[in-house]
């Protein structure tokens, strides 16, 4: 039996791996593109009427928009973009979310009541909804539309962490340090927000990929990022308008970049819940 499991167990291993180097491969090229784009945000909003609607060739390789400017270019700043807002977001969303976590497992029961009712009260709008909502009432633009991403995450966060930080409650470094007169808040940052560090990396990843899709559907729907800032969603928008007279790259490009860099994510995210998960398991 062993002889037949073990070259099972290796391939998979290598299989692993293999993803997580690919994941990481295809994330460090997306902000390797990011820093590029960085300091090519003029040229990309440069017109060029002259150079419209132009195919992908050697000179462009994406082509142009109906503006002239380089599509390929404009991917590249909104590479940035994406990766910026959805860092700032999750970042963000996930401390708040670990806060109230925090205060759900150590505060007192009617605490933990309050905060979780009015987490599920946000949960039960769709995120985009939710989100499209709040960027309404803010007016429209990117900022508004990350604050909106933000307060869409922050219960999604908070009733994952919710159930560790109960668990944390009973575990003896907690009693200990209660045991010796250690204050509430210094227990919460020394002590229970370690335990809770591997899921809050694990669900920040697994958020990531989806504010990267709600922010792109912000700017699609034209509430998120405004011309001629450079946003995926934006830009497939402005490719719709062109797509049934044949100019099908200047909607394809983001959304292809779109798609690859969800898909990178997600990728990334199921090697960490594999990581730390056997690690949790082996301890």
């Amino acid at each position: 039996m062993t002889t037949l499991t073990r070259p099972k167990r290796v391939l998979a291993r290598r299989s692993v791996d293999g993803q997580l180097v690919l994941a990481l491969v295809m994330i460090a090229g997306f902000v390797v593109i990011a820093v590029v784009g960085l300091f090519m945000q003029t040229q990309a909003n440069t017109v060029n009427v002259a150079d419209s609607l132009q195919p992908p060739s050697a000179e462009h390789l994406f082509g142009t928009d109906a503006q002239g400017r380089s599509v390929a270019l404009r991917v590249a700043v909104g590479s940035g973009i994406a990766i910026v807002s959805a860092t700032v977001a999750v970042l963000v969303g996930g401390a708040l979310g670990l806060i109230v976590a925090i205060a759900c497992g150590l505060g007192p029961r009617w605490l933990d009541a309050v905060l979780m009712r009015l987490a599920d009260s946000v949960l039960a709008f769709p995120q985009l909804l939710l989100a499209l909502a709040v960027t309404m009432a803010l007016g429209t633009g990117l900022i508004t539309a990350n604050i909106g991403i933000i307060v869409t995450v922050v219960p999604v966060f908070a009733r994952t962490l919710r159930a560790e930080a109960l668990r944390s409650r009973n575990e003896p470094f907690v009693e200990a340090a209660r045991t010796i007169g250690l204050s509430l808040p210094r227990i919460a940052v020394r002590h229970v927000t370690p335990y809770l560090s591997t899921t809050l990396i694990v669900q920040m990843a697994a958020n990531f990929g989806n504010v990267v899709l709600i922010l792109a559907g912000l700017s699609f729907i034209g509430v998120g990022a405004q011309p001629p800032t450079a946003e995926w969603g934006a830009m497939i928008t402005d490719g719709l308008q062109n797509a049934l007279t044949g100019q099908w790259w200047i909607g394809v490009a983001p959304g292809l970049a779109l798609v690859l860099l969800v898909i990178a994510v997600n990728l990334l995210t199921d090697q960490l819940r594999h990581r730390f998960g056997a690690r949790q398991r082996m301890s």
